[in-house]
């Protein structure tokens, strides 16, 4: 099937951060016009990531989604990949504000169906998701969130990330991050943040797909029960690890979760 791959950006405000420019890629369905109606799929990467993400993650899900007739939107977060911004500046409500703008941005263009729209993030991406989803005045008609990160505030709470101590941020104001410098605004919000309560609200159907080998156990996921309900599926890959960084199990997650999200289009899926 043939798909295309077009360059975009989004113009935001980014309030004490000022104008940003988040630069993105859009995956296009065959036969895609602008006055086609599509569903449309806003991709959220990880954190410390970019559109591509951990080996190319991201980009199989788009690839994935415009052969089952979605078109997927990728977009760099702020201080991340080739957007504008810097990553010390990185906070979660920042992050959100700037995608509820790219998510309208994204509703006004030609040939999607501004009501037929999903989001499926990766990670970080996906705790993002979570809170996103009950911020749009059209919910999103699905949401499907792999290796959900969100263990992310225990871990801050507990003076970690990812298995690093947090411990410099005090001598050198900023925590070392894979080779660029985080700095304590994030680890200041996390600290009072509650994931599942900021995840309360949106009444649609969501799909996890987790890895039993991640280093975020999967009770982290069986908690967002008492969130979503019966309203929630899972898929948990015996051996993944965070990302599905193994050809068998990517082979196993992109058909699901381009079923799911074209399960609960509006608009019929190839």
């Amino acid at each position: 099937m043939n798909i295309a791959l077009e360059p975009m950006s989004f113009d935001v405000d980014g309030g004490d951060r000022g104008a940003l420019t988040l630069r993105g890629t859009r995956y296009l369905p065959e036969g895609f016009g602008a006055d086609g109606g599509h569903p449309v799929a806003v991709l959220m990467h990880g954190f410390g990531g970019n559109r591509i993400d951990f080996s190319g993650f991201i980009v199989q899900v788009g690839r994935t989604l415009a052969e089952h007739g979605v078109v997927a939107v990728a977009y760099d977060r702020a201080g991340h990949g080739e957007s504008d911004g810097d990553f010390f500046d990185t906070t979660i409500a920042g992050d959100v504000d700037d995608a509820l703008q790219v998510i309208a941005a994204v509703r006004r263009m030609p040939g999607v169906d501004p009501n037929d729209l999903h989001l499926v993030g990766l990670s970080f991406g996906a705790v993002q998701s979570t809170y996103l989803a009950p911020l749009l005045d059209v919910p999103p008609r699905s949401l499907t969130l792999c290796s959900t990160a969100s263990s992310y505030a225990d871990e801050i709470r507990g003076g970690h990330l990812q298995g690093q101590p947090l411990d410099s941020v005090a001598a050198t104001g900023y925590f070392d991050f894979m080779g660029v410098a985080m700095g304590p605004a994030l680890i200041d919000e996390a600290k009072a943040t509650d994931v599942y309560a900021k995840a309360q609200g949106y009444d649609g159907p969501v799909l996890f797909v987790h890895g039993t080998e991640d280093f975020i156990p999967v009770d982290y996921v069986e908690r967002y029960r008492d969130v979503y309900g019966e309203r929630m599926e899972t898929m948990i890959v015996q051996g993944g690890n965070h990302g599905f960084g193994n050809v068998a199990h990517r082979r196993a997650i992109m058909p699901r979760i381009a079923q799911f999200v074209s399960g609960h289009a509006l608009h019929a899926a190839a």
